[in-house]
């Protein structure tokens, strides 16, 4: 229903094309009289769309005369006209109407879908509603219509595959798991790269806070699963989401907008003064879309050097083959629950000429696929504006609660013996099959472990795996956010040419985390009688925007200027408190744990930004335009030398098709291109040198430096970006494109690279580095069938970039920008090479690609410092296909996207090769290995090399020589083969690297609106429709691991994040969902 937009667009329409639609007058006269008098008579009449359902607010206009009428809320209008005149019918998103009075006094209007109309004008930098034909950069948006059509609790989710050069990443199937997007490529090696938001105005952060660290509660972010904070908007109350993917388009944003924004416009009550009611409901059921596969012929166990088999204390299945009747359990798949969850949202909206008002509620509950986990979400919404002659004031208020229940994932918590336990889904995917992993507790209530027998007393528990049932049953894991955001945006309008208006908004959230690890945990010692972390982290944003706008007619230049104010305020408070070691049993609080093992830390942190801003915008006729715009920001955060900075843009676009004569081909064309500097400060106090707080010492009490050496003399980080750009329609828009070719040049990265410790620090923080970008960008939309009763949209996009690294510190080579490391491979940025590049380990080559063997025992030679670069994540091309079809009151929407080149390395597989559950170890039979050897030098003491071929067979003893014949050492081939698949094969990290490429059905939405006729027999229902949703159903894939879209540390990880690495993670889920949506 196009019956919700705000009076303001509503207006716009006035101004739009008119051409003729379907008019019919109720009494059979198809073409009014153009007999005309001068007695003005009242005729009535009803404006509907192509389907019939009434247009609300539209506006029914005498020609020449300031006379007219507004539809209600059926569609109807009454206006006393004379016989003769001409009326005007206009609605925003449809084409114009002229009808001329004849004798009739009833008349039916019909208006046509305008394709192009409601893609003219498009929300810009500062909330500013701009033509999109007067833009030189590119913008694209998303409507609430379609964002809904694959709704999400994540609203980034639904924006996946719509739009050309928007990279998302969802981080698992965990109930309340978070998303990454990210805009052209990242543009810091340390820095969050994903986007700035901006909601009704007010920066909105989407950071992902872990609560805990590593080095404070052993906190990893491969740990557990954790949400990014847009997941606090509930996306029914989303009307419009513009994303400013350059610098060019996002420069007035200041600092923050280096990596483009997202501006998010939420809804506006209606302003005919009905009053209107909706309540929208959903089901969804999900389940696991994808598994790895696993061997079913070798039981838990291994084998020593002699051949003999080992079962105690072993984990991994190098064991002996099953014998018949033996069973092979089901472990991985039985773990996984079938997910639920329900989703309701009931709004109230009205007003009239004088203001407007919106209320909405929400629920969201999920039940989670892993047992025990969920998310759940009430939001609270109120919009409301209200007009008093030239002052305007607006306002609009959010809350929002969200709890999450999880667990343990991917690993467990970090320490530095190596002893902080397992993580669930680790334990799932290396458990042995020939265990049932559904005997997890002893009759009696106690932990059953599978090595009890051999430790009666429990002295060992360190030695074993924590079984997932377990960690998931007696742990306990949870995090709390509470959000409120509001702004007051009070505006007055001095002259028709002269605006000024003014903005004050806050963001605050407090996140709550809780961790309980349960006694008798596989940890360290210390912590096997329970341990308990909580962690509250408080961020609080205030802001400030005054804006003074003027916009002339001079001849034919349109002339506009906007100078502005902004003030930004941003405080964060974490409060930590970690300990172990219970003194009553089952009693998990920080008062039953002792003060020499518990501790606690406080950190506050406070970041100010200042700015002034302008932007002076010119056009002549509607054929050329041209935008200027600066900024200069004053930063808290660098020293006072370099705290100030200046960022200019400049942006035009030409549209030729105004000086070429109309023709039935081309419909319009413009080219447009665009240059910005945007600058990027740096996080609070990096200017400084901080010490530890004191503690301990083997000499007693003192303090010391902290790991991180200040760096007085910063500079702001620079981004330069330049943009091209081509769009054309055809065929009065049932066919364009839109072409755009951009570099974007990142100089002087804020970078703390490690350094040698002895100079007193780990690392330091200095500019150094480039990251430069350069990509494509290609939509083509197109109505291919458009008839009285079906009509069908599609549109296709493509993306390509390309990221590279220059300029880091000499000898540095490689910049680990995670703490992401699995298998000895890392995700990294290579100087004068990739962003997004893995490194990991290699087999010794000689030139022409034959790996060296060792002579002695056979196996290949590698590489082990984990440096050698193995694979590039960024995607050669991505995009997606989105497709709508209308048949009368049914839609059929269907979303397609797909991915081709870039390098995912399959941690998953890793873990079952090391452990024997990979299919790729099935044969272990026999094993045979070709290579070259050395075999003496040449005259310049070169390695000369022969071919070489080792074999190894099961059950046979193989004496392994030295150079000089003697035996080195006697080895079994199970033994050998064994090792060969746990700890040779994966020193050739390209074993699990592939180079992938897909295709998904990410949604299909079938949804019928019924009759409004039939829902006038209510008396109460104005409208009414239901829909049936699929959602990830298909995906054609050359990768064999889990779900190739992937990131083993979430969302929120900086640099070139952990996109592309794929390790023991809650697998992704296909779903569907049923829907019914109301209006009273």
């Amino acid at each position: 229903m196009k019956r919700n937009y705000c009076l303001s667009l509503m207006l716009l329409a006035l101004f739009g094309m008119s051409s003729p639609s379907s008019v019919k007058a109720a009494d059979g006269e198809n073409t009014p009289s153009s007999q005309s008098t001068q007695q003005a008579k009242k005729i009535t009449g009803k404006v509907v769309d192509a389907t019939g359902e009434p247009i609300i607010g539209a506006s029914v206009l005498v020609k020449g005369t300031g006379t007219g009428a507004v539809t209600d809320i059926d569609g109807n209008f009454s206006v006393d006209v004379q016989q003769g005149s001409t009326l005007i019918i206009s609605f925003v998103g449809y084409t114009s109407a002229e009808i001329k009075v004849g004798t009739g006094s009833v008349y039916n209007v019909t208006l046509a879908d305008d394709t192009q109309a409601l893609s003219e004008v498009v929300v810009t930098a500062m909330g500013i509603k701009k033509e999109r034909k007067a833009l030189g950069y590119a913008v694209q948006d998303v409507n609430s219509k379609e964002l809904l059509k694959n709704k999400n609790a994540n609203v980034i989710n639904s924006l996946n595959g719509k739009i050309a050069g928007v990279n998302i990443t969802q981080s698992g199937g965990s109930a309340g798991a978070g998303a990454q997007i990210v805009l052209r490529g990242g543009t810091s090696l340390e820095r969050d790269n994903q986007p700035l938001f901006v909601v009704d105005g007010v920066i909105y952060d989407n950071s992902t806070a872990i609560g805990g660290d590593s080095g404070f509660d052993g906190m990893l972010r491969t740990a557990s699963s954790f949400g990014n904070r847009v997941m606090d908007i509930n996306p029914e109350d989303v009307e419009n989401m513009s994303v400013l993917k350059g610098p060019a388009a996002a420069a007035l944003y200041g600092s923050r907008a280096a990596a483009g924004v997202i501006v998010i416009t939420t809804k506006k009550g209606n302003t005919d003064g009905t009053t209107e009611v909706t309540f929208n409901t959903r089901f969804t059921t999900s389940w696991v879309n994808r598994l790895p596969d696993m061997q079913d012929t070798y039981k838990r166990g291994q084998y020593n050097d002699l051949g003999n088999l080992e079962t105690d204390w072993v984990m991994s299945s190098w064991g002996e083959k099953y014998k018949s009747g033996e069973k092979a359990y089901d472990n991985l798949e039985n773990f996984f629950n079938n997910g639920a969850s329900y989703d309701n949202t009931l709004t109230v909206s009205g007003g009239n000429k004088a203001g407007s008002y919106f209320l909405s509620i929400s629920r969201f509950d999920q039940n989670g696929i892993v047992p025990n986990t969920g998310y759940d979400k009430t939001t609270f919404r109120f919009n409301g504006d209200r007009k008093y002659g030239n002052f305007t004031v607006a306002a609009n208020v959010a809350f929002s609660v969200s709890n999450t229940d999880k667990t343990l994932t991917s690993s467990g918590l970090w320490d530095s013996d190596g002893k902080g336990g397992n993580g669930a889904m680790q334990a799932v995917y290396s458990w042995a099959r020939s265990e049932d992993m559904a005997r997890w507790i002893n009759d009696d209530g106690s932990k059953y472990r599978i090595f009890q027998d051999l430790d009666p007393d429990n002295q060992n528990l360190v030695s074993d795996t924590d079984n997932p049932y377990w960690i998931i049953n007696k742990n306990k894991m949870w995090d709390k956010t509470t959000r409120f955001t509001g702004s007051v945006a009070p505006s007055y309008k001095i002259a028709d040419w002269l605006n000024v208006s003014y903005r004050a908004g806050i963001d605050r959230y407090t996140t709550n985390d809780y961790t309980y690890i349960a006694p008798g945990a596989a940890m360290k010692d210390i912590y096997q009688n329970g341990r308990l972390s909580t962690n509250d982290f408080t961020y609080e944003y205030l802001t400030s925007n005054l804006i003074i706008t003027a916009n002339q007619k001079v001849g034919d230049f349109d002339l506009g200027l906007m100078l502005g104010h902004s003030a930004e305020d941003t405080k964060v408070r974490r409060e930590r408190r970690t300990g172990y070691d219970f003194i009553t049993p089952d009693f998990p609080s920080f008062e039953n744990i002792d003060q020499s093992t518990k501790q606690f830390q406080s950190y506050q942190s406070r970041k100010r930004l200042m700015g002034v801003f302008g932007e002076f915008r010119a056009s002549y006729k509607n054929i050329a335009y041209l935008t200027v715009t600066g900024r200069n920001d004053w930063t808290s955060t660098l020293p006072v030398n370099n705290r100030s900075y200046f960022y200019p843009s400049v942006s035009g676009s030409f549209v030729f098709t105004e000086l070429l004569p109309e023709n039935e081909v081309l419909s319009f064309g413009k080219i447009r291109a665009s240059w910005a500097r945007v600058g990027k400060d740096t996080d609070a106090y990096a200017t400084t040198t901080a010490l530890w707080a004191p503690r301990t010492f083997l000499a007693g009490v003192g303090t010391g430096n902290s790991w991180t050496r200040g760096n007085p003399y910063l500079r702001p980080e620079i981004t330069e970006s330049t943009e091209l750009g081509l769009e054309m329609r055809f065929f009065k828009g049932r066919l364009g494109f839109d072409f755009t070719y951009y570099t974007n040049d990142s100089k002087d990265q804020i970078v703390s690279p490690r350094l040698s410790q002895t100079n007193g620090y780990i690392m330091y923080s200095t500019n150094v580095g480039n990251v430069y970008n350069k990509g494509m960008e290609l939509s083509i939309t197109a109505i291919p069938v458009e008839t009285k009763d079906w009509r069908w949209e599609t549109t296709l996009n493509f993306a390509g970039n390309r990221g590279t690294v220059e300029n880091l510190l000499q000898g540095m080579e490689l910049l680990y920008v995670t703490d992401v490391q699995i298998g000895g491979v890392k995700a990294a940025s290579v100087n004068n090479g990739n962003f997004m590049a893995l490194t990991g380990n290699k087999w010794k080559r000689t030139d022409d690609g034959k790996v060296i063997l060792d002579a002695t025992t056979g196996l290949p030679t590698y590489t082990s410092n984990g440096t050698e670069f193995v694979g590039n994540r960024e995607p050669n091309m991505s995009g997606g296909w989105n497709n709508t079809i209308q048949y009368k009151n049914w839609n059929l929407s269907m979303l397609w996207d797909f991915r081709f080149g870039g390098a995912i390395y399959n941690g998953t597989e890793y873990d079952l090769t090391v452990n024997g559950l990979s299919t790729r170890t099935q044969n272990r039979d026999k094993l045979e290995i070709t290579g070259v050897v050395p075999d003496g030098t040449d005259a310049n003491g070169n390695t000369i090399y022969k071919d070489a071929t080792f074999t190894f067979e099961a059950g046979k003893n193989y004496d392994i020589l030295n150079p000089d014949g003697t035996v080195k050492t006697a080895r079994n081939g199970n033994q050998i083969i064994q090792d060969y698949y746990s700890n040779i094969y994966t020193k050739e990290s390209s074993n699990f690297i592939t180079k992938t490429n897909w295709m998904r059905l990410r949604s299909i939405s079938l949804s019928y609106t019924f009759d409004k006729s039939l829902l006038a027999k209510t008396k109460f229902i104005k409208g009414c429709s239901i829909n049936v949703t699929g959602n990830n159903l298909l995906l054609f894939t050359n990768y064999k691991g889990l779900d190739p879209e992937n990131s083993v540390a979430g969302s929120g990880v900086t640099g070139s994040s952990s996109t592309g690495i794929d390790y023991c993670g809650v697998p992704s889920t296909a779903s569907m969902s049923f829907g019914i949506n109301l209006t009273f």
